[in-house]
């Protein structure tokens, strides 16, 4: 297990202590001097007229060595490792935006992962839980090509565009972070266990919220301050204007971070978000070799199945493939919808399926 300077005992005792925040934090910091001098203030009962009254009546109750050691020992206990503004591990640019967490808690390994300097080594991926199956394939595209040119995918592990973020990333063999807005040792969504044990073992899982700290809702936004910080750029996939994604996209641009954005159909509530942000100034994106050229470092590897540049549609073939950028659909819906006999139409589908340009999906259902 990691092993921890006294003075970085003393900051995580304190990020433990109830209703503490990283801005009376640093308040504590700048009154005090250390961590270490303010456990011996109030361990003295100095008087703290700047405190308030819950956060001094909190750090009082905890104010012992015992104390300490037992917070490093069950952290010790649930394989977590904590990294605190003092140590050269903490993340550079996440350092840089306003009140940043003043420890990390994390599962994995987290030495070397955000690395230093103007180069680009992460990507936050960022977008709605209720994700179409296009959206989704994508992302899971993108964070496979940007990890197989050495680009960490870094993602909320929720469900939709966070988890196939992080499965794209793990797909190439690459590394990729979760930021939980609950504990480390906490697996949220439950659903995604399995996807929680592949990360710790290919990256990190991190959190500021000490261990055992259930997932309440007000976690998530001061969460996507930490997605945001954490990179030097941002993609945004698919959202609704309003939400997480939303709050993430707003921290990144005050952060000064690049946007990116994969814009759709003005029709989609889903392409809502990051048909804004392109309107706005977003750099818009239809692959990984996108970004990766707008920062000079061109992908050896070729577009996605999905991108239909170089290959030739009939005009039966583009009009299904335009109904299903809407959503996946059924034979029966697409007959429907274009007004074509369905044999025709299973016909167009097939030769579709065998280029790659579209995918047979359960339930007798097509999408991109």
């Amino acid at each position: 297990m990691r092993n921890y300077s006294e003075e970085e005992k003393y900051w995580i005792w304190l990020s433990h202590v109830p209703e503490m925040t990283p801005k009376a934090f640093y308040s504590i910091l700048k009154e005090f001097g250390c961590a270490g001098d303010f456990f011996d203030a109030v361990r003295n009962a100095s008087p703290m007229p700047g405190l308030p009254g819950k956060l001094a009546a909190g750090a009082s109750a905890a104010c012992s060595a015992g104390r300490v050691s037992e917070i490093i020992a069950h952290m010790n206990m649930k394989g977590i490792g904590a990294v605190t503004r003092l140590s050269p591990d903490y993340p550079e640019t996440l350092a840089a935006i306003p009140y940043p967490p003043p420890v990390l808690y994390y599962k994995g390994e987290i030495t070397g992962l955000f690395g230093s300097g103007p180069e680009v080594r992460c990507v936050s991926i960022v977008g709605t839980r209720r994700c179409t199956h296009r959206g989704y394939e994508l992302t899971r595209r993108i964070a496979e090509e940007l990890a197989g040119n050495g680009i960490t995918a870094v993602s909320g592990m929720a469900r939709g565009i966070d988890t196939a973020a992080h499965a794209g990333a793990l797909g190439a063999g690459g590394k990729t972070v979760a930021v939980l807005g609950c504990g480390a040792d906490v697996i949220y969504p439950a659903e995604n266990e399995e996807l929680y044990h592949k990360i710790t073992e290919n990256g990190a899982v991190i959190s500021e919220l000490p261990a055992g700290t259930q997932p309440l809702s007000e976690n998530f936004p001061v969460r996507n301050r930490i997605i945001a910080g954490l990179s030097k750029a941002v993609l945004v996939v698919e959202s609704e204007e309003e939400g997480g994604t939303a709050i993430t996209a707003s921290m990144a641009i005050s952060y000064g971070r690049d946007v990116f954005a994969v814009p759709g159909a003005p029709y989609l509530r889903t392409s809502a978000l990051s048909n804004m942000l392109v309107a706005r100034g977003a750099v818009p994106v239809n692959g990984a070799e996108d970004i990766l050229g707008y920062y000079g470092r061109p992908s050896d590897k070729k577009a996605a199945n999905g991108d239909i540049k170089h290959i030739q549609l009939d005009f039966l073939q583009r009009q299904i493939y335009n109904l299903l950028l809407r959503g996946d659909a059924g034979i029966e819906s697409i007959a429907s919808s274009i007004e074509y006999p369905q044999n025709e139409i299973n016909s167009a589908l097939t030769m579709m399926e065998l280029c790659g340009m579209v995918k047979r999906l359960p339930g007798g259902r097509y999408g991109l």
